[in-house]
C-alpha cells in the first residue's frame, strides 16, 4: 500500500486554536494529541494525507506540520468530495450524514481518522465496481481537479483519453437531453457535470444531492435542470418520454387527458407551461382540476430532477386534503407543514422534505418567516413555487392577506442566498377573474422578481351552477323571499351574508319561525 495517513483536528472556534489532533496510518499506527511536533513525526514517510472536509477545514491548521514532515506538496485526499460521486444513492454510506462523518464519540479525532479511513476504502471499492465507462467519465471530468486527482493518483488509475462528450451521451442516452449543450457544460462545470451524472445513474428515484453539494456548488441545480427539465424543440428520447405532459398525467393520475373548458385544452396548456419552465396565472373555476395543474409538474421534477415544488396554501386543511387525496392514489410524494400538526408529526414531516421523499411541501405564507422552513428548503432543488389562492395579492381581492406580500420577498432572498444562475420560476392559481385583482397579482411578480406571468383564463361559465338576483327593497323583504325560496326547494340550504352578526340574527330568526337553522362563522370557537 502507497503511505497513506488519515487525520482529523479539533479546533477552538473561534480563536482557531488546535485543541486535539487524531490520526491512523494506512499500516495501522495511530497518533492522537495536542502535540504538532509530535504530530509532524507521525506525519514523516506519508506521500498522501487523507481526512473528511480536510481541504476546507483541517488544512490551514496543519500547514506548518506538513512542512515540518517533509510535506510541502503533499497529495490531499478528501473523502467528503468523493462521497456523493460513489454513494450518490440511497440508503447513503452509513457513515456520511450530509457533510459530516457519523460517529459516536464526538469530538475524537483519532476516532474520526479511523472513520475517514474505512471511508476511504469503502470509496475505492465503490469506484472499482463501477462500469467502465463511467470509471472513464469521472477520470476524465476531474483529473486535473485538486478535489479528486489525488485520488486517481492513489489509485494508480488512467484511462486512454476519450470523446468525453461521446461517451456520456452514449451512456446517458435516454437519461438526458440529446439537444442539451455537453460540449460547454463539460468546460465549464466538471464537478458540477459529475455530481449530477452520478445522481442520474442511480435507480433510487428518491435519492438527492446533498445539501453541502448544493451550497458549495450552486451550479448543480441549473446543470441538472439543463440535462433534464429543458424540453428541446425537435424532441429526443429523454424528452419525448420524460417531459411529456400527457405520459406525466396517465402515469400519476391514470387519465388519458386534461380537463377543457368550452372546449379549450386550458389544463393542458397551463401544465405544458410549468413543464416548459414558464412562469403563469391559471384562473380556474372552484372545482376545475386546479391541483392536477401544479402536481403533475411538480410530481415529474420529482423524478426528473430531484426537485422540490413548494405550494403556498391560506387553508390548512386544504394542504392535508391534498396530501391526503394523493395518498389514496399512492401517491406519497407530497408533505405538508402547519400548524396543525403535533411535534412528532411535524419531525417526520420535515424529515421527508430532508432527505428527499417528499417532492411537493405545502405550507402557508406564514410560515415563510420560520428560520426552520428557510434552513429546509436551502437544503434541496427547489424547482418552483405555487401560490394558491393568489387573488390574497390583490387589496381589490375579498381576501387580501398581508403575509401574501411577503412571498416575492422571500423568494428574492432565497435565490440570493443560493446564488442562482436563474431565478425560479412560479405560478398562481385563483378563481377570480377580475382584472384589477389580475393585473395586481402580474404587476406584483413583475416588481418584485422580473417575472411575467402567463396568464391561462377561460370563459366558460360553471354550468352546474345558476345565479339568479331579486331586487328587494327592505330587510323584511328580504327575509320573506329566502322563507319563501326555502320552502319552494325543501332541502339543504346555504346562506351566504356579510356579517358575522347577521348570520347569528338570521339563524335565531328562521329558528324562531320553525326551520331547523344554526349559524357557522369564523369566530365560533
Amino acid at each position: 500500500m502507497k503511505p497513506i495517513v488519515f487525520i482529523d483536528t479539533e479546533i477552538e472556534p473561534k480563536s482557531g486554536k488546535i485543541l486535539d489532533l487524531g490520526g491512523v496510518k494506512g499500516v495501522g499506527s495511530s497518533f492522537h494529541s495536542n502535540s504538532m511536533v509530535d504530530f509532524a513525526k507521525f506525519l514523516y514517510g506519508s506521500e498522501y494525507v487523507c481526512g473528511h472536509n480536510i481541504f476546507n477545514h483541517d488544512l490551514k491548521y496543519i500547514q506548518n506540520a506538513l512542512i515540518d514532515a517533509g510535506l510541502d506538496d503533499p497529495n490531499i485526499i478528501d473523502t467528503l468530495f468523493l462521497s456523493p460521486l460513489l454513494f450518490p444513492a440511497k440508503p447513503y454510506h452509513k457513515l456520511l450524514k450530509d457533510d459530516k462523518l457519523q460517529t459516536e464519540d464526538t469530538n475524537n479525532p483519532l476516532n474520526d481518522s479511523i472513520k475517514a479511513k474505512d471511508l476511504f476504502f469503502d470509496e475505492i471499492a465503490a469506484f472499482q465496481q463501477a462500469d467502465a465507462g463511467l470509471k472513464q467519465i469521472y477520470y476524465q471530468l476531474l483529473r486535473d481537479q485538486k478535489e479528486f486527482f489525488s485520488f486517481f493518483h492513489f489509485l494508480g488509475y488512467q484511462a486512454d483519453k476519450i470523446n468525453i462528450e461521446k461517451v456520456i451521451r452514449e451512456k446517458f442516452h435516454s437519461q438526458i437531453c440529446e439537444d442539451s449543450d455537453l460540449a460547454k457544460i463539460i468546460v465549464e462545470y466538471p464537478i458540477e457535470l459529475s455530481y449530477c451524472l452520478a445522481l442520474i445513474n442511480t435507480d433510487n428515484r428518491y435519492s438527492i444531492t446533498p445539501p453541502w453539494v448544493l451550497k458549495s456548488y450552486p451550479a448543480v441545480e441549473r446543470i441538472m435542470f439543463l440535462l433534464r427539465s429543458s424540453p428541446c424543440l425537435t424532441g429526443c428520447a429523454y424528452c419525448d418520454q420524460a417531459l411529456d405532459v400527457h405520459q406525466g398525467l396517465k402515469r400519476f393520475f391514470g387519465f388519458n387527458d386534461y380537463r377543457t373548458y368550452a372546449g379549450e385544452p386550458l389544463q393542458k396548456n397551463a401544465v405544458q407551461a410549468a413543464v416548459d419552465n414558464k412562469s403563469l396565472l391559471a384562473i380556474f373555476p372552484t372545482g376545475g382540476g386546479k391541483s392536477i395543474t401544479f402536481q403533475v409538474p411538480a410530481l415529474m421534477s420529482g423524478i426528473n430532477t430531484k426537485g422540490l415544488t413548494v405550494v403556498i396554501s391560506p387553508l390548512q386543511s386544504l394542504m392535508k386534503d391534498q396530501v391526503d387525496n394523493l395518498e389514496k392514489l399512492n401517491i406519497t410524494d407530497a408533505v405538508t407543514i402547519n400548524g396543525l400538526l403535533d411535534p412528532i408529526e411535524r419531525a417526520k414531516a420535515l424529515e421527508r422534505v430532508v432527505n428527499g421523499s417528499a417532492s411537493i411541501l405545502y405550507i402557508s405564507p406564514e410560515s415563510l418567516r420560520s428560520k426552520t422552513i428557510e434552513r429546509l428548503l436551502l437544503g434541496r432543488n427547489v424547482v418552483r413555487f405555487v401560490i394558491d389562492e393568489a387573488h390574497c395579492f390583490s387589496s381589490w381581492g375579498q381576501d387580501f392577506r398581508v403575509d401574501y406580500l411577503y412571498i416575492g420577498d422571500f423568494i428574492k432572498s432565497f435565490q440570493e442566498t443560493k446564488s442562482l444562475l436563474e431565478g425560479i420560476p412560479v405560478s398562481c392559481f385563483t378563481a377570480t377573474a377580475k382584472q384589477k385583482v389580475i393585473e395586481d397579482i402580474r404587476d406584483y411578480f413583475k416588481e418584485k422578481l422580473s417575472l411575467e406571468l402567463e396568464v391561462f383564463s377561460s370563459n366558460a361559465s360553471r354550468t352546474n351552477l345558476h345565479y339568479e338576483v331579486f331586487e328587494k327593497h327592505d330587510e323584511e323583504e328580504k327575509y320573506n323571499t329566502l322563507r319563501n325560496m326555502i320552502e319552494e326547494k325543501n332541502c339543504p340550504t346555504i346562506i351566504y351574508v356579510s356579517r358575522t352578526r347577521k348570520a347569528e340574527v338570521l339563524a335565531q330568526r328562521l329558528s324562531q319561525d320553525g326551520y331547523q337553522a344554526r349559524a357557522y362563522h369564523g369566530q365560533m370557537d
